[in-house]
């Protein structure tokens, strides 16, 4: 009892605490507003006195620090038989709540005293739950004058520090073990530490050897043993290059080419605590794919360069990223026109010519790229330029224009349009012709073989020779139709084949007159008799003309003229005709007297230049003969006359 009795011999002070000790106790009484007896009341001061006296008490003895644990950063305490007599402001904060005087009269150890007995030196880990919080320390114990000393360091930082490097390490490690790409860790000492199973099917080693931490120099000699190395004249020469890494302590990149084909990219990196690791990628099919994507790509380029129609394709931001030599000749642009916008080469092309369409390409070109659309159109350019253009949207929402000169494949539609629409117009006028004579030549025929039965007829029943004469002399008159018919016919074939020469004479006016009358005479068959004669014809005057092929034409107007006349209207008909030279051409003007001006009305649709005339035999000739001679024919119905007009030819 002796350590617990106060010295007497400062009884002011005594009474001062005492005092004090009745005014707290007063006022925790009053806040709690609880009514106590006076005796439980006195008890409870009395005891909140003794307290008070005895951690002032081992406060005091506490700063005496006999043990000298107080200035220690650690949580240090004193254990003297089987009671803690001592202990330091760390070890007292770990008993949240508690006070001095209740730590040492409860004799409040953290860890049991069975625990303590076994403490080495500085050694011992063990981990405690405090204030519901897990700490870990590390526990030393020291005696002194019969007294234990226990300190703890608070290692709880650097444990968890520790767990997560731990767990960082073995989730590091389970990431490289699923790497395709083989990875090997190697120590300080050279040896294998870690390996990745993809690191095993590469090397080709067994996992008990590998397990077995080989060298570096060991797998190197066993790796070339399998011819998975690259080959190398000095192989001892290039291992000892291969090693050199862990003295040098730099990152070092190599490049394998292996004895089977396969190309590996080798990264090697020192690791910080010593030892290296090394990473091994296959780049063998990357390499193949990007030797195979550059020559599809030049094959592509040269393709595209090849080609006839001009290529160009804008990106997503209406920039252009590739052309062809065509696309600049097209536009006759020399510049380089990659990165251009397509407002600026829309810009370029409309200095030539401005154009609808060229907008069209622009808006669909700027606008987003779901907006886009493939669309096609043909575009008229510069000088009779003829643009067809297509748009193709390709997998990334770029758009690629083709375009094509089709100015000459044009030209030879609309050419072969044309001809074709003359081949149907030539195939209808060829079905008229064959129709109209089909029945030129029945019709004479036909009478030939009518008089004929007449005459048969006639004699069975003894008519007179006058009736017989005039048979004979129709027969005769149908029989030089159908040789005039088929004598056209074939005039028809030469012209028409070209085996029709030129027969140019000088002559003069009266001697074309007396021709052009003897060819009419030929012409028995015709409905009225034609008399033709020279008006105010000089005579001193002479031509070369094709007389010959000149009077065809001019009996095959007199024969069109005669087919829309009978012997009824007229029976006799003058024909007055006048030679005139005008403008290096001769014009023959006839006029017909005594004939209606409905009649040149009705055959005023001959009247043009070089073109088939539908109708009879003679529409053709007359044609034919008008484009032989580089001619044609003029009819004024209100005159009356029909004019012949060909090119002079100069004696």
């Amino acid at each position: 009892m002796n350590d617990y009795i106060l010295d007497m011999y400062n009884m002011s002070d005594m009474i001062f605490i005492l005092l004090l000790s009745l005014l707290v106790a007063c006022i925790i009484i009053h806040q709690k507003k609880k009514s106590y007896s006076v005796a439980n009341s006195f008890k409870y001061i009395i005891e909140a006195f003794f307290i008070y006296i005895l951690d002032i008490r081992f406060a005091k003895k506490i700063q005496e620090d006999k043990y000298k644990i107080q200035s220690s950063n650690k949580a240090c305490w004193v254990i003297k038989n089987g009671k803690i007599v001592e202990f330091n402001k760390n070890y007292e904060n770990l008993h949240n709540g508690k006070t001095i005087s209740e730590i040492i009269r409860q004799n409040i150890h953290i860890f049991p005293i069975e625990d303590l007995k076994n403490i080495s030196s500085g050694k011992t880990k063990i981990k405690k739950i405090l204030n519901g919080k897990q700490y870990t320390f590390i526990l030393k114990s020291e005696s002194k004058d019969g007294s234990t000393i226990i300190t703890a360091e608070d290692k709880t930082d650097e444990d968890t520090q520790n767990h997560l490097l731990d767990k960082q390490t073995e989730t590091n490690l389970q990431l490289m073990n699923r790497l395709n790409s083989p990875v090997a860790i190697f120590g300080q000492d050279k040896s294998l530490v870690f390996f990745n199973s993809a690191f095993e099917s590469f090397s080709m080693l067994t996992n008990e050897y590998l397990n077995n931490k080989p060298t570096e120099s060991e797998i190197l000699d066993s790796m070339r043993q399998k011819a998975i190395l690259p080959y190398q004249a000095n192989f001892q020469e290039w291992k000892k290059k291969q090693l050199n890494i862990y003295e040098t302590l730099n990152d070092r990149e190599q490049w394998w080419y292996l004895q089977d084909g396969r190309t590996l990219r080798i990264l090697s990196q020192p690791n910080p605590m010593g030892g290296v690791t090394h990473i091994f990628e296959n780049h063998t099919e990357r390499l193949a794919l990007e030797n195979e994507a550059k020559l599809l790509s030049e094959i592509q380029k040269q393709t595209i360069d090849s080609l006839s129609e001009g290529i160009v394709l804008f990106g997503i931001d209406g920039k252009i990223k590739l052309h062809n030599p065509k696309f600049t000749e097209l536009w006759q642009i020399e510049d380089n026109m990659v990165g251009m916008h397509v407002k600026s080469f829309i810009e370029i092309i409309e200095k030539s010519e401005k154009s609808e369409i060229l907008d069209e390409i622009f808006i669909n070109v700027v606008s987003s790229g779901v907006d886009r659309r493939e669309h096609s159109n043909i575009l008229n350019y510069g000088n009779n330029k003829i643009i067809y253009y297509q748009s193709s949207i390709l997998p990334d929402r770029s758009i690629l224009y083709t375009f094509t000169d089709i100015t000459d494949s044009k030209r030879i539609e609309e050419a072969l349009i044309e001809k074709n629409s003359a081949l149907a117009q030539a195939d209808n006028i060829k079905t008229s012709f064959m129709n109209n004579i089909s029945h030129e030549l029945r019709a004479p025929l036909q009478n030939i073989i009518g008089f004929s039965e007449l005459i048969e007829e006639t004699q069975k029943k003894g008519g007179t020779g006058k009736q017989i004469s005039d048979y004979i002399k129709d027969i005769k008159k149908s029989g030089n139709e159908l040789h005039h018919q088929i004598n056209q016919i074939l005039e028809i074939t030469a012209l028409e084949s070209g085996n029709i020469e030129s027969e140019y004479q000088k002559i003069d006016g009266n001697n074309i007159v007396e021709i052009f009358q003897d060819e009419l005479n030929k012409l028995d068959f015709l409905n009225i008799n034609y008399d033709l004669a020279g008006n105010d014809i000089d005579g001193s005057k002479f031509m070369n003309i094709d007389v010959t092929h000149i009077s065809r034409l001019f009996t095959g107007v007199v024969r069109l003229v005669d087919r829309h006349m009978s012997s009824d209207d007229n029976k006799k008909c003058k024909i007055r005709m006048d030679i005139k030279l005008n403008d290096g051409s001769y014009k023959f003007i006839l006029k017909f007297d005594e004939i209606s001006q409905n009649l040149f009305s009705d055959i005023n649709n001959l009247n043009r230049e070089f073109t088939y005339v539908p109708g009879s035999i003679e529409n053709i000739i007359i044609d034919k003969y008008a484009i032989f001679f580089s001619g044609k024919i003029n009819i004024k119905p209100k005159e009356n006359n029909i004019t012949i007009e060909i090119p002079a030819i100069q004696l």
